[in-house]
């Protein structure tokens, strides 16, 4: 999307003259009507971007209708999802080793940013799958790393309009093949993980992009699933 740069304020200014059906240009602050300011607009925007808004920010965001459906008020980070995989080509169940009794997962983690009317802007997703496999026959003690992470991705559901995906800022995974896992059952603790960041515009179509966000999520992996050991939806 081409846009001209605009700053927070200016893109409140623009709002605050467009939305509002009929509305008058906004007073400067501390006039008569209690209509905000521009600049008010602005700080409440930036301080609900950054998880910080007061009430009286709040109150500004919900008395716009575009502020109150696309300014994101609320964050949840949602608990990682681990379902049974299939193996990558090539890498179903051994007759007979190196490894014995394979067991693949898919863990899907999700972080959703809401609005102030409790619509979703955006859910994005950290998703991989793994395998694990004894190296002896029928002993648990023996349990590696078989497969490292494959089909390792992000993706987002429930996509507002104002959502414009960028760049992935951090794309990190170490979980080497032949890696002891046996006692890292649901991956507390675990030194092998999974990190990725996407970066995300927050943009209105004729204006500007009035606030960026950096979903991210560090999964560190076990034998029996993944725990999130950093989930951050700002």
């Amino acid at each position: 999307m081409r846009t001209r740069a605009m700053t927070t304020a200016a893109v409140a200014g623009a709002l605050l003259a467009t939305v509002v059906s009929g509305a008058a240009p906004a007073l400067a602050s501390g006039q008569s009507d209690g209509r905000p300011d521009a600049q008010q607009v602005s700080n409440a925007i930036r301080h609900a971007i950054d998880g910080k808004a007061t009430a009286a920010d709040l109150r500004i965001i919900g008395s716009d209708p575009q502020l109150a459906r696309t300014v994101p008020v609320s964050r949840r980070a949602g608990t990682p999802v681990v379902t049974e995989a299939a193996p990558p080509a090539g890498r179903a169940a051994f007759a007979a080793g190196p490894y014995f009794n394979q067991n693949c997962l898919t863990v899907d983690h999700p972080l959703t940013n809401t609005s102030y009317l409790g619509t979703t802007i955006y859910t994005w997703h950290h998703k991989f799958s793994w395998c694990t496999a004894n190296t002896v026959a029928g002993a648990e003690w023996s349990r590696v790393i078989s497969v490292s992470p494959y089909n390792r991705h992000d993706y987002f559901t429930d996509k507002s309009s104002v959502v414009y995906p960028q760049n992935l800022v951090t794309d990190v995974v170490w979980a080497p093949e032949g890696g002891s896992i046996a006692f890292l059952g649901s991956g507390l603790g675990s030194p092998y993980h999974s990190h990725m960041a996407r970066s995300v515009n927050l943009c209105i179509v004729n204006y500007s992009c009035y606030a960026s966000n950096l979903p991210q999520s560090d999964l560190t992996i076990g034998r029996d699933g993944a725990y999130a050991a950093l989930a951050r939806a700002l």
